[in-house]
C-alpha cells in the first residue's frame, strides 16, 4: 500500500515556501528600486525574512518537522484482525537499552534478573519483533462485526516504570476512539498450520527458543525474565500469518524466534550509543546513529534517559527471492510509530534536546556504584563484575565464580535450571 503522508507534505511545502520567499524578496526589491509594483504581492504570499521560521530548538533536526506530533499520541493494537481483513505490511524490531530500563521503574525494575549488578549490560537488547500497519486499519475487527476494543500498549506485562506509567496515563486519543488499529496482536492460527500433519506449538514453548550463551546475552529478559512468554502469544502469532485468508506460509513459533534473534544480532549496538554510556547526547545525534528521526522512535523516561530504540522494516511478499519476514530498512510511519509516545518519547513536542545515556552504575540497581573488587581472593562476588569471559568454561577455577554472565563477565550467582 501507499501511504500518504501530511506531515511529510508540510516538510516538502515548507521547503517550497522558502524558495519562494527568497524569490519575491528579490522581485520586491526589483521593484522598490524601478519604481514599479510587484504584481505578486497580491496573490496571499506571506513574504517573511529569510531564517525567520519557527523557533529553533536545540537538538531537532530538519527530519523532525516530518512529524510534527511525535511521540505525542496513544496508540494501541487490535486482537487478530489480519483474518479476512488486512495483511501487515511492517515489521518492528525494539529493543532496550538495557540501564535506561533498569532506571526506569526504581526497585520494580531493579528487581529483574537482566538488572541485576552484575549481569547488566551496556548494550541494546531485544525486546520484540512486532508485526505491524504502515497505515492504521480503521475499524479493525479481525472478522468479526463489533471492532475489537483498543488494548493495552505494547509491554504491558513489563511496564512498571516511569516511563510506561506515562503511556498509560495518557488515555486513548480521538483515532484510537474510533477504533483505528495500530498493529495486529493475539492472532489466532492460520489455515496454513492447521492444515500440517505436525503443526509447530502454537503455545509458548521456551525450549524453542535459540539456544547458546551469545542467545543469551543479545536477549537476557527473554531467558531470565521469560519476556518471551509474553512476546510470542501478543505478536509472535501474528507472524504466522502472510495473507487475510492464512493460506500463505508464515513464520511458526521456531522460525519467529530465529528471525528475531538473527534480525538484532544483525543489526547490533552502534559504537557511537556504546561511546556515548555517562553523557548525554543531542536528540538529532541519536537518531542520526540509526539512519535519522524517519528511521527510528525512541522512547525515554520523564528525565530524558534512553530505554527503547525501535527501527522498521518491510515485510516479504512470500515470493520466490522475497521469503516472508523482515526485509529491508523501512522508514518509520509518523502515524502510529513516530508519533507514538510509547515508541518515540524522546522526540515528544521535542522537548529531549539531548538524551542521557546511562552506565550500569546509573541504572541504580544494586545499592548504588560497583564496588571495584571482592573482598579477599575472591574474583566474583554481588555487586561486583567478574572476569571477563565468553563461555561458563573461562570462569572455571576462578575463586567464587560459577558461570559466565550476559554481561560478558563471571558472576557469583549459579544459572537456573
Amino acid at each position: 500500500r501507499t501511504r500518504t503522508r501530511a506531515p511529510h507534505a508540510m516538510a516538502t511545502s515548507h521547503h517550497r515556501s522558502r524558495l519562494a520567499t527568497l524569490v519575491l524578496l528579490v522581485t520586491l526589491a526589483t521593484a522598490a528600486a524601478s519604481s514599479r509594483p510587484d504584481t505578486r504581492a497580491s496573490s496571499g504570499a506571506t513574504l517573511e525574512a529569510p531564517g525567520a521560521d519557527a523557533p529553533f530548538v536545540p537538538g531537532v533536526s530538519e527530519e523532525d518537522a516530518s512529524c510534527p506530533d511525535a511521540g505525542a499520541e496513544s496508540r494501541s493494537g487490535c486482537d487478530d484482525p489480519i483474518a479476512d481483513g488486512t495483511p501487515f505490511d511492517l515489521w518492528e524490531l525494539a529493543r532496550s537499552w538495557t540501564p535506561g530500563f533498569c532506571a526506569s521503574g526504581g526497585k520494580r525494575t531493579c528487581a529483574k534478573k537482566e538488572c541485576a549488578p552484575d549481569a547488566m549490560v551496556p548494550a541494546l537488547t531485544l525486546h520484540g519483533l512486532w508485526p505491524s500497519f504502515s497505515a492504521p486499519v480503521e475499524g479493525a475487527s479481525g472478522g468479526s462485526e463489533v471492532a475489537t476494543a483498543p488494548s493495552t500498549p505494547r509491554r504491558a506485562s513489563r511496564a512498571s516504570g516511569v516511563f510506561w506509567r506515562q503511556v498509560s496515563a495518557r488515555g486513548a486519543d480521538s483515532a484510537v476512539a474510533s477504533s483505528s488499529c495500530f498493529w495486529p496482536q493475539n492472532c489466532g492460527m492460520p489455515a496454513w498450520m492447521r492444515a500440517e500433519s505436525e503443526p509447530s506449538p502454537w503455545r509458548y514453548d521456551a525450549s524453542l527458543l535459540p539456544a547458546g550463551e551469545e542467545n543469551r546475552r543479545l536477549a537476557p529478559a527473554w531467558f531470565a525474565d521469560a519476556l518471551g512468554a509474553h512476546e510470542w502469544p501478543k505478536h509472535g502469532t501474528c507472524a504466522s500469518w502472510a495473507d487475510s485468508a492464512g493460506k500463505v506460509k508464515g513464520l511458526d513459533q521456531e522460525a519467529y524466534y530465529r528471525t528475531t534473534f538473527d534480525l538484532a544480532r544483525r543489526e547490533g549496538t552502534p559504537d557511537a550509543l556504546v561511546d556515548a554510556a555517562g553523557s548525554a547526547v543531542s536528540l538529532s545525534d541519536v537518531q542520526a546513529m540509526f539512519g535519522g528521526a524517519r528511521f527510528v522512535a525512541l522512547g525515554c523516561t520523564s528525565a530524558c534517559e534512553l530505554v527503547q530504540v525501535v527501527t522498521c522494516y518491510k515485510q516479504g511478499s512470500g515470493s520466490l527471492g522475497d521469503p516472508v519476514g523482515p526485509r529491508e530498512r523501512a522508514e518509520c510511519p509518523c502515524t502510529g510509530v513516530r508519533d507514538s509516545h510509547y515508541d518515540n518519547s524522546c522526540a515528544e513536542k521535542h522537548k529531549c534536546a539531548e538524551v542521557k545515556i546511562l552506565t550500569p552504575e546509573q541504572a541504580g540497581c544494586g545499592g548504588g556504584p560497583r564496588k571495584e573488587k571482592c573482598a579477599g581472593k575472591e574474583r566474583c562476588c554481588p555487586g561486583v563484575l567478574g572476569p571477563a569471559c565468553v563461555l561458563d568454561a573461562d570462569c572455571v577455577g576462578e575463586s567464587g565464580c560459577a558461570r559466565c554472565a550476559h554481561s560478558g563477565h563471571c558472576t557469583a550467582e549459579p544459572r537456573e535450571e
